[in-house]
C-alpha cells in the first residue's frame, strides 16, 4: 500500500484490535448461536466499546470523539470486521448516522440527538428505509407514483404525523433514535417526494415487530417497526422537505463500510486458511507445501491486495478530491468488494475443505456473515444499473 498511516491511526487500529481480540472473540460464537435472534444483540460489548471511545470515533472532541477521518474509519472498521463483522457494523452504524447529523443537522438537532448519543453508552441509531413493498425501488429512479415508499408523513400544526411500517430495519428495537424515510408528496415519484426525520424510539404510536432470523450478521439485528400516527416535531426533519432521497444519499456518501467490511472478512478467511494449510497434513506433508494449495492461497492474497487498494483509493478520493464523482465511486465501492468476497470465499473453502462448513470452525461464521451482506445498500445488479446512466454521461 502506498498510503502511510499516522501513529495516531495505528494506535486506534491497535485499540480496536485488542478490544475485539480480548472482549469480542471469546464470546462471539456463543452469542451468534443463540436460537432467538432477539438475544443476539451484543449490548454489553457495545457498552464496553463505547467506554473506550469506539462508538463515537469520528466525532469531534466536543462530542466525545477524536475526529477520525474516513481513512481512519476504514482502517479501524476493517480491523474489527476481520474478527467479528456484526459488532463492528453496530459501531459503524453509529459513525454513519452521527456524522450525518453532524454534517446535515441543525444546531438544535446536534444539541439534542448528538448530546444524548455521547452521554449514553447504550445509544445506537437505526436507519429505517426499507418497507415490505419498497426496497430496490427506493434506489432506482422509477417515475411511477405508486412505486417507492408508502410510509407517509403529513403536516399537522407544529408536527408531522407518520403512519406506516418498515421492515429489515437495522438495530430496530435496540436503537434510541430512528432515522426514518417517509413519503411527504404523493403527487410526484417517491425519489422526489420523500423526507427524512429523526424519530426518538419511544414516541407514542411506535411499536416493534419481530426481529428477523438471519443466516449471518446475527449480532447486527434487523426487524420491524410500525408507526401508528406518530407525531414528530417539524424541527426533527433531517435535511430539506421532499429531499429525503438526497439526505439518505449524503449520509451514505463517503461511507467506506462495504469495502472495509469485505476487506476484513477476506483477511479473516485468508488467515484461517493459512493456519489450516500449515497444520493440515496430507500426503505426508502440510498441505501448504502442495502446489495446488499454494496457488489458491496466492490468489486469495492477490484479490485481497486489490480490494485494499480499492478501499483506500476510495477513501482518499472522498477526503481529498472535491471533484471526484462520489456517486460513481460509491457504486464501485459497493460492487467490487462483494465480487472479491465471493472469489476469496470459494478459494478458502477449497483450502479448508470440510472444515469450512463445521459450526465449531471459525471459517463458517465469516462465510455466513459475508453472504448475508451481499444485498447491503442494494444488490450488485441494482448498483450496476445505477452505474450505467452515469457512464452514458461521461
Amino acid at each position: 500500500m502506498a498510503i502511510k498511516f499516522t501513529e495516531e491511526q495505528l494506535d486506534l487500529k491497535e485499540l480496536a484490535k485488542e478490544f475485539f481480540e480480548k472482549e469480542v472473540k471469546p464470546v462471539m460464537a456463543e452469542i451468534d448461536a443463540r436460537p432467538n435472534p432477539k438475544d443476539c444483540y451484543p449490548a454489553g460489548l457495545i457498552r464496553k466499546a463505547s467506554e473506550i471511545g469506539l462508538r463515537t470515533l469520528p466525532l469531534p472532541e466536543e462530542y466525545e470523539g477524536v475526529g477520525a477521518d474516513i481513512i481512519t474509519q476504514a482502517l479501524v472498521f476493517s480491523t474489527m470486521t476481520e474478527i467479528e463483522p456484526g459488532t463492528a457494523k453496530v459501531l459503524s452504524q453509529c459513525w454513519k448516522a452521527a456524522q450525518g447529523i453532524l454534517l446535515h443537522g441543525t444546531e438544535e438537532q446536534k444539541k439534542k440527538f448528538l448530546g444524548e448519543f455521547t452521554k449514553d453508552h447504550d445509544y445506537v441509531f437505526s436507519l429505517a428505509r426499507i418497507e415490505p413493498n419498497a426496497a430496490g425501488d427506493s434506489l432506482l429512479p422509477y417515475d411511477g407514483l405508486e412505486a417507492g415508499l408508502a410510509t407517509t408523513a403529513v403536516p399537522d400544526g407544529d408536527s408531522y404525523v407518520i403512519k406506516g411500517s418498515k421492515n429489515m430495519s437495522s438495530l430496530i428495537g435496540y436503537s434510541k433514535c430512528i432515522v426514518v424515510s417517509t413519503r411527504t408528496d404523493r403527487t410526484v415519484p417517491g425519489r422526489l417526494g420523500t423526507t427524512a426525520f429523526l424519530v426518538p424510539h419511544d414516541l407514542p404510536g411506535i411499536t416493534y415487530g419481530h426481529v428477523q432470523d438471519k443466516m449471518g450478521f446475527r449480532m447486527y439485528p434487523n426487524g420491524e417497526v410500525f408507526f401508528d400516527n406518530v407525531r414528530v416535531p417539524k424541527h426533527y426533519m433531517l435535511g430539506k422537505l421532499n429531499d429525503g432521497q438526497e439526505t439518505f444519499r449524503r449520509v451514505a456518501w463517503g461511507s467506506v463500510e462495504m469495502p472495509a467490511l469485505y476487506l476484513g472478512i477476506c483477511r479473516g478467511m485468508l488467515r484461517i486458511a493459512l493456519d489450516h494449510a500449515k497444520q493440515r497434513v496430507q500426503g505426508g506433508k502440510p498441505i501448504i507445501e502442495h502446489q495446488s494449495v499454494g496457488l489458491m492461497l496466492a490468489e486469495m492474497a492477490m484479490v485481497i491486495d486489490a480490494l485494499e487498494a480499492t478501499l483506500y483509493d476510495f477513501a482518499v478520493s472522498v477526503k481529498e478530491d472535491p471533484n471526484v464523482d462520489r456517486r460513481l465511486k460509491t457504486r464501485f465501492a459497493r460492487i467490487f468488494p462483494r465480487d472479491c468476497f465471493i472469489r476469496v470465499m470459494v478459494l478458502a473453502m477449497d483450502v479448508v475443505a470440510s472444515a469450512g462448513i463445521m459450526r465449531d470452525y471459525p471459517m463458517e461464521k465469516l462465510i455466513r456473515d459475508g453472504l448475508t451482506f451481499l444485498h447491503g445498500d442494494g444488490t450488485n445488479s441494482l448498483n450496476k444499473l445505477r452505474v450505467l446512466p452515469m457512464l452514458k454521461s461521461l
